[in-house]
């Protein structure tokens, strides 16, 4: 069936959106940019859509219906996080994390300034508060979240259970101990972030909670740790 001449409209604004937000992230973009991409006019975009916000949150719910990895890709694009070069691949996919380290503190360091640097930003949180709002949908919550902390408490995983096998770390389930790791380094700010208390971190306050996690960790999890 062909489409309405109201569908084409509003397609067409998504599909501008959409580039736009990809382009210059969530904060940077405007209607205005996004009507002249789309080749109409601004007044007619906001008969459409009467923010910005309703018109990402349509986006969402539009790039939901594809493939899991591209739309999580596409979400954090937009917030200017870490660019992935194949929307086929999951970001978390892209994290650096060595296998099988047996000294794990620097790992565990590296990858927790990494999370904190690109995930703890003004941008990457907007967008994921209307990823929150949208999630009133189950299915659309489950795929965000499939593809977006279960993904990296996966990857967590998968570097503790050889730890845990070697007996490096205490007998432990390696997703309860992965799930540990991941709350402690979000403990301090997460919070304060979604709430648009604290959404940015300088280089001296990362690795300051980062050590802070790690000593925790530690603490809790290394056997035969040194005085």
């Amino acid at each position: 069936m062909p489409r309405s001449k109201t569908e084409t409209v509003r397609n067409a604004f998504l599909v501008a959106a959409k580039e736009v937000f990809l382009e210059v992230g969530f904060d940077q973009a405007s209607m205005d940019t996004i009507a002249a991409r789309s080749g109409s006019a601004k007044s007619t975009l906001y008969r459409y859509f009467d923010s910005k916000e309703s018109l990402f949150s349509a986006l969402i719910t539009e790039v939901s219906r594809g493939e899991g990895s591209e739309m999580i890709n596409f979400l954090y694009r937009s917030g200017n996080g870490p660019q992935v070069d194949n929307n086929s691949v999951n970001f978390v996919d892209a994290l650096a994390f060595p296998d099988n380290q047996a000294d794990c503190r620097q790992a565990l360091i590296r990858f927790g300034q990494y999370i904190l640097t690109h995930f703890h930003t003004p941008q990457v949180l907007a967008v994921r508060r209307m990823m929150i709002a949208a999630s009133t949908n189950p299915e659309t919550g489950r795929l965000f979240y499939q593809q977006g902390s279960a993904r990296v408490i996966q990857h967590l995983e998968h570097y503790f259970k050889p730890l845990i096998d070697r007996g490096y770390l205490y007998q432990a389930d390696p997703h309860v101990v992965a799930c540990h790791y991941f709350g402690l380094l979000l403990s301090e700010v997460s919070e304060a972030g979604l709430y648009n208390v604290i959404t940015q971190l300088d280089d001296e306050k990362i690795t300051a909670m980062v050590s802070r996690t790690v000593e925790v960790f530690i603490r809790a999890y290394v056997r035969d740790v040194p005085e």
